[in-house]
């Protein structure tokens, strides 16, 4: 039916002056056809109106598509994303580093998802490698986390679809202009003498313990960063001595 139809159409429109849209189409004797390509691209047009029927009602919109823009952060304390319009979770996880007292390893803390997967593995404990320890809150003084002391710190993977940069700005609570906040808390890392260094990271002011982790381990810590102010300090003003730090995660 449908070769029918393209037969008879090209048929007539072979044998019919037309009017041109290029030199091409313009023959010696002074008549003017379409060219091949034109007279394809008309029958295909003419067939489509032919065999098409009527328009049909519109169907329910589509769920969005993949964004070009976004960014990724890590929220620690918290195993779950702050609920801001835009930003979703990527993985739950725990909190691990190297431990206070390696003098080697990794010095970042990472984010573990709570679904490991593994390659091929040597049996038992190697010597020649690196080691991961879970991280666990070490408020031994009188501090704002003081009652997460000993317990394992979640943490979650979050994703702002909608906006493509994520920035920690130590020692505030509040965002700049026009940017999102997503969360703030208190600025934490390892303890100044212990022999493994770290980055600091920015805890949530409403941290959580992994449950049923409140048994020391002595492993990787956080612990509050405090301004410090010696005779010469450039950072005094406007910081004080002795004040522990905050933090806010923003984006944009």
């Amino acid at each position: 039916m449908l070769f029918s139809v393209v037969t008879a159409i090209a048929l007539t429109l072979i044998g019919t002056k037309v009017l041109a849209h290029n030199d091409d189409d313009l023959l010696s004797d002074g008549v003017v056809y379409l060219n091949n390509s034109y007279l394809i691209e008309l029958i295909e047009q003419l067939v489509y109106d032919r065999v098409r029927g009527p328009m049909g009602k519109p169907g329910p919109q589509g769920p969005p598509g993949p964004s070009a823009v976004g960014a990724v952060y890590t929220r620690w304390g918290n195993g779950s994303c702050p609920d801001v319009l835009g930003t979703r979770l990527v993985y739950q996880g725990m909190a691990g580093k190297s431990a206070w007292n390696n003098h080697g390893g990794g010095i970042n803390y990472q984010c573990f998802p709570l679904d490991p997967e593994y390659l091929s593995s040597e049996p038992g404990v190697q010597s020649h490698r690196a080691y991961v320890y879970g991280v666990e809150y070490e408020i031994w003084d009188e501090g704002p986390l003081k009652p997460l002391h000993a317990n394992g710190v979640p943490c979650a993977v979050c994703l702002t679809y909608s906006r493509g940069v994520a920035l920690m700005i130590p020692g505030k609570i509040s965002c700049p202009n026009i940017w999102t906040h997503e969360y703030h808390g208190y600025l934490m890392s390892e303890r100044y003498s212990h022999n493994s260094p770290s980055t600091f990271q920015c805890i949530d002011k409403d941290a959580e313990p992994i449950p049923e982790s409140s048994s020391p381990t002595y492993g990787a810590t956080f612990e509050h960063v405090e301004s410090r102010c010696p005779d010469g300090s450039h950072m005094c003003p406007p910081y004080e001595d002795g004040k522990e730090l905050a933090c806010v995660v923003c984006s944009i």
